[in-house]
């Protein structure tokens, strides 16, 4: 069989499982260049996916890390698609032998996330004014602190899922619009319950979710504010409140709820649960910033400490 046969079935499998489509994607670029790759290589039956034909590309993705052309994380990605597909290859017994069995797998290199100091997150909530969009922009941003919401997951909320009393409220996270698998609650505090009500107010009627685009900078719409949208505001924002700009602006405030929350002694099964998380491997990058607490608490319980001031 023909390895783009082969793909396509492996689509077709992943599909049939209800895989979303941002992971049949992931699947089909990766896959992709590893066949374009092999093609090349006059290599285009499944049975070209050897040991060898495996050394020859991860050594082919090694110099483009040495290049700079690609980062580890890449690298690590390949490795997770390949090894799904050859195990399926070998399930449908168009392998006999996997060729990814037995190699170590590739983990991508660990670095704290970016996140917001707490002098940063005010100063950005202070660039809201009163305005239909400085409330708008002021309720997104105490509901991504406070909840850690992906960008996918905030523009496509509902304004049913969201449910505020008088002192606590909690939004629904819809698995359709989320990377998650299943639906989820987060509760929210009361400011950010009193954040939200005052956006409520002016929120123009029967839009299809809770946060909306603009026209310009200033006329509220019914359309759904967009991931893209929603970056573009919060970069404008940034750029009103004179912190460093950095990377992926929206997922800086997830990163920084998970700091915080693991900071002041929240355990990671909950904080994985808020998070939407499939696996404890990937909260437990936030396990690091817990550091800052145990260092303070060292010096304020240093037993030297202790002497010392005993002894003076």
């Amino acid at each position: 069989m023909e390895l783009q046969a082969a793909l396509n079935e492996f689509i077709l499998d992943r599909r049939s499982f209800g895989r979303r489509p941002a992971t049949i994607r992931f699947y089909q670029t990766h896959l992709g260049a590893l066949i374009g790759f092999l093609e090349n290589r006059d290599q285009a039956e499944v049975t070209s996916l050897t040991r060898s034909s495996m050394r020859a590309w991860f050594a082919h993705l090694q110099t483009r890390v040495e290049r700079r052309e690609i980062q580890s994380g890449t690298v690590a990605a390949y490795d997770r698609a390949i090894r799904a597909f050859t195990r399926f290859c070998v399930a449908e017994r168009w392998l006999d032998v996997d060729p990814m069995a037995g190699r170590p797998r590739i983990k991508p290199d660990r670095k704290l996330p970016d996140t917001w100091s707490l002098a940063e997150v005010q100063a950005l909530l202070d660039t809201c004014d009163g305005s239909p969009v400085g409330l708008r922009d002021r309720a997104m941003m105490m509901l991504l602190l406070d909840t850690g919401l992906r960008a996918g997951e905030l523009v496509s909320l509902a304004q049913a899922d969201v449910h505020l009393g008088e002192d606590r409220g909690w939004v629904v996270v819809r698995a359709s619009g989320s990377k998650s698998h299943a639906d989820r609650t987060v509760a929210i505090w009361s400011a950010t319950v009193e954040a939200l009500q005052d956006w409520i107010e002016v929120r123009p009627e029967l839009a299809d979710t809770m946060f909306v685009a603009v026209d310009g900078r200033a006329t509220l719409t019914r359309r759904s504010l967009t991931p893209n949208g929603l970056n573009q505001l919060l970069r404008r924002r940034v750029v009103l409140a004179g912190v460093e700009c950095k990377p992926r602006l929206c997922h800086i405030w997830r990163h920084t709820f998970a700091r915080l929350y693991v900071a002041k002694g929240g355990d990671i099964q909950t904080l994985r649960l808020m998070l939407g998380h499939a696996s404890i491997e990937t909260t437990q990058v936030y396990l690091a910033f817990r550091n800052d607490e145990i260092w303070d608490k060292h010096f304020e319980l240093s037993p030297v400490r202790q002497l010392l001031t005993m002894t003076r």
